[in-house]
């Protein structure tokens, strides 16, 4: 389809969705969704840039690891600043076009990405009120020329010269709802133009609101900078992200041949699989094992666990039952996948660790052992919390649990000892939350048999021993009561010289 024949569809489509206002039902319809556009978009304050990543990351096929995305803030440009977030990936289509006009719709197939609600592009009206979309051509996404669906919103004063010499125009306009009404655009600003030329195929435009719009931007930057948590740990379909902010005047700063200071931050990701050997670990409960770097964030492994379809299509028609999802959730069609990451070496584990969505929830939302973890959890409205009682969640920590003990298991028998050392963190779960209940389930899911009787515990073997055999069961190690004693092996007790100590204790009685 030619790019004029696009924005002529654009502009028929806007046509339509504005004549609705014409109707007093549309108009009263309108009205409510207005009211709640910018209520939910208060609910998502301060994640509008997570959103906007979010989108640009589900853009990219499911299948690539090659994908980018391009944050750029240029405070020279309009009153306020622009801000940019391009991606690479599939352009934009005509049912992304809908969906986007459509409040709490979406385009992604439930459990595909990282969102499915349709709702959180709209956390973008706190920091923009006239966003701008530039794609290439879905035909042709490798042309550099951004020659696919380019349109704006309607807004107030598109409303009101549609509705012209009308005595309620005014009125209407002040209470049209947000994102509703496509309208193309013809003219490409250099900026996108410079983008498209490095790859990207989507580019969102927001010319900002106000000083406390930007300095709202430049501070979600800088977090995702400098995170205290990894941004792109389970990002697997990502290669980069740039965080670039280009600031008129003297701030310090790189400058470039526009004398403009520059703060640049590049984020990447690569993940290599590991050989992982499962013979009678896991009983039937495969896992597989990555290793992630992630540059000057530090490097991972990162485990990935399978929940069956029958087991996830069960919970499902549970929870939809009992009106804790809604229907469309059990419109999930592929399998779902849950992660765990602890941090390489072993010694640099974290204090505690994050749960995700793909993304980073809210900083009270802590792992329950010294890593962090990852699943396609049922979220609060802005993702930055869950309910742990909803039957999808308990599902989803359930296999998180069962990840961890089958790659502990993994891990228990590899040479190196870091990687042995990571099966310790794997079961150190707190006991909040009934962490204790699960892993005892687990066990007899993974293990077949009580938690008590899984040889978690690393101990003291004979030098050469394989390194299985340094592990026991809960229910047979022993700790050591006086922690200056050694402990004599019969190869060590033959060495000239050797000698050993007997507790007064045991010698007296």
């Amino acid at each position: 389809m030619a790019k004029n024949a696009r924005a002529e569809q654009l502009r028929e489509y806007g046509r339509s969705v504005l004549e609705g206002v014409r109707s007093d039902q549309v108009l009263r319809m309108a009205r409510q969704v207005n009211a709640v556009s910018y209520t939910s978009a208060r609910e998502y304050a301060g994640r509008s840039l997570f959103e906007l990543l979010q989108n640009g990351y589900d853009a990219h096929p499911r299948d690539r690891r090659d994908g980018r995305v391009h944050v750029l803030l240029d405070e020279a440009e309009g009153q306020w600043g622009t801000l940019y977030v391009a991606n690479g990936g599939t352009p934009f289509t005509w049912r992304n076009v809908e969906r986007i006009c459509e409040l709490a719709q979406s385009s992604k197939e439930v459990g595909e990405g990282i969102g499915n609600k349709g709702v959180g592009f709209r956390s973008i009206l706190l920091i923009s009120d006239a966003p701008e979309i530039y794609s290439a051509d879905p035909d042709s996404p490798l042309d550099p020329e951004m020659d696919g669906y380019c349109f704006r919103f309607a807004q107030k004063a598109d409303v009101e010269e549609f509705l012209a010499g009308e005595e309620n125009a005014h009125e209407v306009a002040a209470t049209y709802p947000p994102l509703q009404a496509p309208l193309p655009l013809d003219d490409v600003p250099a900026t996108c133009r410079q983008l498209a030329a490095q790859g990207y195929v989507t580019i969102v435009r927001l010319p900002l609101l106000s000083e406390a719009a930007r300095a709202e931007v430049r501070l979600r930057m800088r977090e995702l900078a400098g995170a205290k948590v990894p941004v792109m740990l389970f990002l697997d379909r990502l290669a980069g992200l740039t965080l670039e902010r280009r600031a008129a005047g003297g701030e310090a700063g790189e400058l470039d041949d526009a004398h403009e200071a520059i703060e640049l931050h590049e984020l990447t990701r690569s993940e290599e699989r590991l050989a992982v050997t499962q013979d009678g670990a896991g009983h039937g409960f495969p896992v597989s094992c990555a290793t992630v770097d992630l540059g000057p964030s530090g490097t991972f492994l990162v485990v990935r666990g399978t929940v069956e379809k029958e087991r996830l299509n069960s919970t499902l028609v549970e929870a939809v039952g009992s009106g804790l999802l809604d229907d469309t959730w059990q419109e999930w069609k592929r399998s779902a996948v849950v992660e765990v990451a602890l941090p390489l070496p072993a010694p640099r584990r974290p204090r505690r660790g994050q749960i995700y969505t793909f993304l980073p929830m809210g900083e009270d939302q802590a792992a329950p052992f010294p890593g962090h973890m990852n699943a396609p959890f049922f979220t609060k409205f802005d993702r930055t919390g869950l309910p742990f009682d909803n039957p999808l969640n308990v599902l989803l920590l359930d296999v998180v649990a069962e990840t961890c003990l089958a790659a502990a298991a993994v891990l228990r028998t590899m040479p190196e000892p870091s990687m042995r050392q990571l099966a310790v963190d794997l079961v150190s779960w707190e006991s909040e939350k009934g962490s204790a209940g699960r892993l005892r389930a687990a066990a007899l899911r993974v293990h077949e048999s009580e938690l008590a009787d899984v040889p978690l515990v690393p101990v003291l073997a004979a030098d050469g021993a394989p390194p299985e055999a340094g592990w026991a069961a809960p229910r047979g190690a022993v700790l050591w009561p006086d922690l200056d004693l050694a402990v004599l092996t019969a190869h060590a007790r033959m060495r000239p010289g050797s000698w050993w100590r007997i507790p007064r204790s045991a010698a007296t009685g």
